[in-house]
């Protein structure tokens, strides 16, 4: 069976650029699709010699399609084989058991693709051997053909590789910043919950009570003290009042009692003597 046609079926346009190119390498002509539904579709009207099919794919994966072509009988003798990073003794039994012919690991080299290629590629032992051409019956014109063909082949692999390898690049690149902005994403959201049970946490009436109980205590204090010294002071100011005030009293009646005890005695003086000139003048009267 000569292998001219392949059909590659991957989601991921750099590892279908990357396997075309390893075909192209072979001179084979490669069709490409994104999905296995679009893989069914192309095979309703194209009979490719081989197909590499992903594994993982949006919708319909590369084991259920593999299942659908074998069991499809204008498509059952189409080899396919499973283009994935799964690989393992049981995988490799799982694809069998699907339809599929083996497993290509990605990511393919060209030594595992010209296996792949090789095991299909057996030509029948009746088919006629042309005579290859020698150097000498070839036309300048037809070199110049075979030139500028090798050439293309060569700059669309080139050009084919670059972009791969840039697609590749881009894709690792993307996946990194996802990662990072992921890690970034976590990171902030998990201060933000931490600030946020902070604030809960200070916003609490215990703890806000707590908090406050000291400051609240040494004010209450500070404004007791200050009361009680201005009663003190008012205290002492009206108790030094009142002293003076019974002291000036004491001293009036200290004064009047003196007044009263002269005025008294003055009386009293004057009462005598008043009884003695009496007295004399009765004597004097009596005699």
């Amino acid at each position: 069976m000569m292998i001219k046609n392949a059909l590659i079926v991957d989601d991921s346009k750099s590892a279908r650029l990357v396997l075309q190119r390893l075909l192209s390498r072979m001179e084979m002509r490669v069709d490409a699709v994104d999905s296995a539904e679009a893989a069914l579709a192309f095979l309703e009207h194209q009979q490719p010699d081989v197909i590499f099919m992903d594994h993982m794919m949006p919708g319909m994966d590369g084991l259920e399609a593999t299942r659908l072509i074998r069991a499809n009988p204008k498509t059952s003798a189409i080899p396919t084989f499973m283009y994935t990073s799964k690989d393992g003794e049981d995988y490799f039994r799982v694809a069998l058991q699907k339809g599929a012919t083996g497993v290509l690991c990605k990511p393919a080299d060209q030594e595992a693709v010209m296996a792949v290629i090789r095991s299909l590629d057996a030509p029948a032992a009746n088919d006629a051997s042309e005579p290859e051409p020698t150097s000498s019956n070839i036309p300048l014109i037809e070199v110049d053909r075979l030139v500028q063909k090798h050439l293309k082949v060569a700059l669309t692999e080139a050009r084919g590789e670059i972009t791969a390898g840039i697609d590749t690049t881009a894709s690792q690149l993307q996946q990194h910043q996802k990662h990072q902005l992921e890690v970034i994403r976590r990171q902030l959201q998990q201060q933000v919950d931490e600030l946020r049970r902070d604030i809960m946490a200070e916003l609490d009436p215990q703890t806000l009570f707590r908090r406050t109980q000291s400051p609240n205590q040494r004010l209450a204090a500070a404004v007791a003290d200050k009361v009680m010294r201005k009663s003190a002071d008012e205290l002492s100011t009206n108790m030094h009042i009142q002293k003076v005030a019974i002291e000036s009293h004491i001293n009036d009646q200290k004064l009047e009692t003196e007044i009263l005890i002269r005025t008294t005695a003055i009386r009293a003086a004057f009462a005598g003597a008043s009884v003695g000139v009496l007295a004399a003048l009765l004597t004097s009267m009596l005699l």
